[in-house]
């Protein structure tokens, strides 16, 4: 899928033009390379460290509806799964997880009974086995309780925010947790407006000391907005308030979403669109052109069942999406792993 369009903003000629192309006319490739050593799972979180995923949480379809607190670990060198200690606490999916050196975090989710949770976790790969994770107890989330927010490493730091907060439902503050602050101080708040539009269901995805947020959900609106923090000035800045008038995308409108960067691209795929139809489209942003608003333009659609709430991890220069859903009977939940590379030649082949 080489694409000679990759120069070429997206214009409301062009958008059409691409919606009728063949996938095999545009950049990238979808690999299936792998199957979880489980059933199928949705709402899980991932972070990575060196070159392993870490799976964490989620709920599946055993018989009916069941949450976990399972960790998998995924091995990127021979795509291989092992299981390591479980998350303390109740099973539960829709939390937010990220990395900051060599350690994975975890935070929020619900949980079975409908539980809001505001726990804050420490994985350490180092520990022994039985106490790698660790609540950090004197640093709960500071807004209480939620679940479906979005949260994203920036440098040493983790960010969280956005989601469905138990007390005042959707909402957009955000919070920065630095670990290297003493315990009970590590978390504080940045910029006390927060994004623009209260939402839950967000997407997002860093590229260099940025963070961009797009989607989601405030109740039954459907969240235009774009918007950008700034890492190196502590500032948000709305890029568009209604995307499809800058960008004359409908398709980018859409909730639980899978997100990644790759160098200084961001990606979109799947996610569910506001119709209910559930996506498996894909698009690549590329930030600091069109006077700051950035282009998006239509890549390789992913090449398995589409599907939402499939959390990726970006290693070593590709992108990897873990399962998701599209539903939630037996069959909706999914247990395959996927390896995107943008510049390889599209081939359909899988590894298994």
């Amino acid at each position: 899928m080489r694409n000679a369009l990759r120069s070429i903003l997206l214009t409301a000629v062009t958008a059409v033009a691409l919606v009728g192309c063949n996938d095999d006319e545009y950049l990238g490739n979808w690999l299936k390379v792998s199957t979880l050593n489980a059933k199928g799972c949705g709402g899980s979180s991932v972070f990575s460290i060196d070159n392993k995923a870490y799976l964490v949480a989620g709920y599946g379809y055993y018989y009916t509806v069941k949450y976990f607190n399972s960790t998998w670990v995924f091995d990127t060198e021979d795509y291989s799964w092992t299981e390591t200690d479980t998350l303390p606490g109740a099973p539960r999916k829709d939390g937010v997880a990220f990395t900051i050196g060599g350690k994975g975090y975890y935070c929020g989710g619900i949980g079975a009974d409908g539980s809001y949770f505001g726990n804050m976790y420490e994985f350490d790969p180092e520990a022994e086995k039985g106490s790698k994770w660790r609540e950090l107890e004197n640093d709960p989330y500071p807004d209480g309780a939620f679940f479906g927010g979005v949260g994203f490493a920036i440098g040493d730091c983790g960010y969280v925010g956005g989601g469905m907060n138990d007390k005042t439902g959707p909402t957009n503050k955000y919070f920065r947790f630095d670990p290297s602050k003493p315990e009970g101080s590590r978390w504080t708040q940045i910029d006390e407006e927060g994004l623009a539009v209260k939402r839950f269901g967000g997407n997002s995805f860093v590229i260099g000391d940025k963070a961009y947020i797009l989607g989601g959900r405030h109740n039954d609106y459907r969240v235009k907005h774009f918007e950008c923090y700034n890492a190196s000035t502590d500032e948000w800045k709305v890029i568009s308030e209604d995307m499809l008038e800058d960008y004359n995308i409908d398709m980018l409108f859409r909730y639980n979403a899978s997100t990644f960067s790759i160098g200084n691209k961001g990606y979109i795929t799947c996610g569910v669109k506001f119709t209910g139809e559930v996506l498996r489209d894909t698009w690549e942003f590329t930030p600091d052109v069109n006077n700051g608003k950035g282009a998006w333009q239509m890549i390789a659609k992913f090449d398995g069942a589409s599907r939402y709430c499939a959390p990726t991890a970006t290693i070593n220069g590709s992108g990897y999406l873990f399962c998701g859903q599209n539903g939630v009977g037996s069959t909706n939940f999914k247990d395959d792993v996927w390896k995107f590379n943008p510049d390889e030649k599209y081939n359909r082949r899988t590894y298994r």
